[in-house]
């Protein structure tokens, strides 16, 4: 079997009417339900995915995307309702053309690329020398689709970086002899600019063969740059449904209920640029991996941002402050950290959202050494209730959706009685009303004292910063405060001169 030619989206089946809309449904949801427990995820979904289309799905998080995906996917059932491939209704064998990239990846960490590959797509690869055709057949994909992409099968995932690993987890979905519906989740959270825009030139190859896609994303101008079509989910159903042509990001905003946060008016800064603080981390032309005579600092109760390219410099700051080993960091106060691969770093997948978000405040409330649980449940109770995480306290943190489990762990750092937090792209994959929610609570911490060195993957979010350092090839190439922080001038800055450190 060929399993590296582009997919081709399957024909209808004989008499299904493809109605007035154009080409027929690959999957169809009719009224599908389905609830965990007490928590209702989908109530009465109806939802119709067309061949040669990319719908786009939007909504916040906890808003039931997640189960749609897995029950369109054929990895759950649903309570009630109707699931139909191709106009009848879906069996299990009917969901092999039907295939998911998920945004928290689906590999394994402890085998190779080419192994994983073999594990997902065993149907379409030979038995004999099967390691081979794996590797050749991953190969030959990830160069269709990610040019340049620095990935050999022979890696281990638990080696690769967060966004390459995205890749191989895209290139693993797509690794079939047919495909008529690709589920994307959240692909480009961990991608750069120049990764998603090769992913997307492959997505448009595939609907004009006559695939479908279904992509689920934050990012609502992504959406609308490739979407054909958008549908809005709240509170486990679909309230709207429309062709992307003509909308605009406040347009799908609206539908949704968002409200966008505006960045914060700033004070005048002082002579030397920013307001005078008292300095809690230092870097003093730092080097090292990834380094090359970094200076920056840090102070009271100040929210500095790592902007630039990913892959600059911004990852290796975060580390050197989280523990300052060398005599050219410095840092006068307690530290916490929120890491950006949250299923790798961040959660305790078999503790409660209670636990997890605890976890690191036990010290402080504790009393000679004794816990103390009604002080425990209290501040728990409080954090819960300031985030509206979803679940509650008593909920597992696995069946929380990815933007709640990222709430718990953010505030996990807040709870805590560090001085100083770190933050590594901590919205990724977040919607918009919870980092609203997120946004006001750094701005009300750094109020408090606390200081807080935040990276974002997204140039935007730096306007919520009171000082920004621009870092390319491992060295800071601006410092901006103030109304200088806008996202025009962090690309102009990341883009000058590309190449000179090189």
């Amino acid at each position: 079997m060929h399993v590296d030619n582009l997919p081709a989206g399957g024909a209808a089946p004989p008499g299904t009417d493809t109605g007035p809309a154009g080409p027929p449904p690959v999957v169809t949801a009719r009224g599908v339900t389905k609830a965990y427990g007490r928590t209702r995820a989908l109530a009465g979904v109806d939802l119709a995915v067309r061949a040669g289309e990319v719908l786009g799905l939007v909504g916040h998080n906890g808003a039931g995307k997640s189960t749609l995906m897995r029950v369109l996917a054929g990895l759950e059932p649903c309570d009630t309702g109707t699931v139909l491939v191709h106009g009848r209704q879906a069996s299990a064998g009917d969901f092999r053309t039907v295939r998911m990239a998920y945004q928290e990846t689906s590999l394994c960490p402890d085998l190779t690329v080419a192994e994983n590959m073999w594990v997902s797509s065993r149907h379409c690869l030979p038995r004999v020398r099967w390691r081979r055709a794996a590797s050749d057949a991953v190969r030959r994909r990830l160069d269709e689709m990610f040019p340049g992409h620095g990935v050999s099968p022979r890696d281990r995932v638990e080696d690769l970086s967060l966004s390459r690993r995205q890749m191989v987890e895209i290139a693993r979905a797509c690794l079939v002899d047919r495909l008529d519906l690709l589920i994307l989740d959240e692909p480009t959270e961990s991608l750069g600019p120049d990764a998603a825009r090769s992913l997307y030139a492959y997505v448009r190859r595939l609907t004009e063969a006559g695939t479908a896609v279904l992509l689920i994303s934050h990012r609502i101008r992504e959406v609308l740059s490739v979407a054909d079509r958008v549908a809005v989910l709240r509170d486990g159903a679909v309230t709207a449904e429309r062709p992307a042509s003509g909308l605009t990001e406040p347009d799908v905003l609206g539908l949704m209920g968002a409200h966008v946060a505006a960045p914060p008016t700033f004070g005048a800064p002082t002579a030397a640029g920013t307001i005078a603080r008292d300095t809690v981390a230092e870097l003093l032309g730092a080097t090292g991996p990834g380094l090359r005579e970094v200076t920056l600092r840090v102070g009271k109760g100040e929210v500095v941002g790592l902007a630039g390219l990913a892959g600059q410099g911004q990852q290796e700051v975060l580390e050197r402050l989280w523990r300052p080993v060398r005599r050219d960091t410095t840092v006068g106060v307690s530290r916490a950290y929120v890491p950006g691969d949250r299923q790798r770093s961040g959660v305790l997948p078999l503790w409660s959202v209670g636990d997890n978000l605890i976890v690191t405040a036990l010290r402080g409330i504790a009393r000679r050494g004794l816990r103390r649980p009604a002080e425990e449940r209290a501040v728990v109770a409080d954090w819960v209730k300031r985030l509206s995480i979803r679940g509650g306290a008593e909920a597992g943190i696995t069946e929380l959706s990815g933007g709640n489990q990222q709430k718990v762990i953010v505030a996990r750092a807040f709870a805590s009685p560090a001085g100083l937090v770190l933050l590594d792209d901590p919205f990724r994959g977040v919607d918009v009303h919870t980092k609203t929610d997120l946004y006001g609570l750094i701005r009300q911490e750094a109020a408090k004292g606390r200081s807080v060195v935040w990276y974002s993957s997204e140039n935007a979010e730096m306007a919520h910063c009171d000082r920004v350092y621009v870092f390319r090839a491992g060295r800071v190439v601006a410092e901006l405060t103030g109304e200088e922080i806008s996202e025009e001038r962090i690309i102009g800055v990341s883009f000058a001169e590309k190449g000179e450190d090189d």
